[in-house]
């Protein structure tokens, strides 16, 4: 790894463990609406708030902990200050949490979805194996957000899959983002 990669690349790997933990709550997400699908349209309202508070909080705090190595830090703090804001206005209106799901939920996926594909390109420039299938994730995420997004009268039910089927796209692309963010990691070390 040439001296102009690394110092585009470490900063980048310092991230690893955000994608991690993001990853681990989508998955978990995912899997507990799978699981219980006929579970109120008002805990997936209220889980979905959560998410978005939670998912606020680390990438808050991820773009400030890294906003000196990273070019494009502040984007991922506003990204993080919308998510944290929505989930706020959400959690205090459940009435209009309930009415407005499908469309925010929509749209919101379709920001992580692009993101996501973004992210799998840029990880192409660095010679990481595997971008395809995380770039397959976020364009897979970004589908299932159009779906709801065009489609959210359809009912409680289909809206439950096709959130649960996006969540596990994007757990499973932020698990295999910090799976590859520790390779490259240790192939920078290597490289010193």
């Amino acid at each position: 790894m040439n001296y102009f990669s690394r110092i585009h690349c470490e900063p980048l790997t310092k991230k690893w463990w955000k994608h991690l933990l993001l990853g681990i709550l989508f998955l978990l997400l995912g899997i507990w609406i799978f699981i219980t699908p006929m579970t109120s349209y008002m805990s997936l309202s209220l889980f979905f708030t959560l998410a978005l508070i939670i998912t606020g909080v680390f990438e808050i705090i991820a773009s400030m902990l890294y906003r000196k190595e990273t070019t494009n830090w502040g984007w991922h703090l506003a990204g993080g200050i919308v998510d944290f804001i929505i989930g706020g206005i959400l959690l205090f209106n459940p009435a209009m949490t309930m009415t407005l799901l499908p469309y925010v939920l929509a749209i919101w996926l379709m920001y992580k979805g692009v993101i996501s594909a973004l992210i799998s390109l840029r990880l192409k420039s660095y010679d990481i194996k595997g971008w395809v299938w995380m770039l397959a994730m976020g364009i897979g995420t970004l589908l299932f957000a159009i779906l709801i997004y065009i489609y959210p009268v359809l009912g409680g039910l289909s809206i439950v899959y096709a959130t649960a089927i996006s969540f596990l796209a994007l757990g499973m692309f932020n698990l295999s983002v910090a799976y590859h963010l520790g390779k490259l990691r240790k192939r920078i070390e290597n490289s010193i």
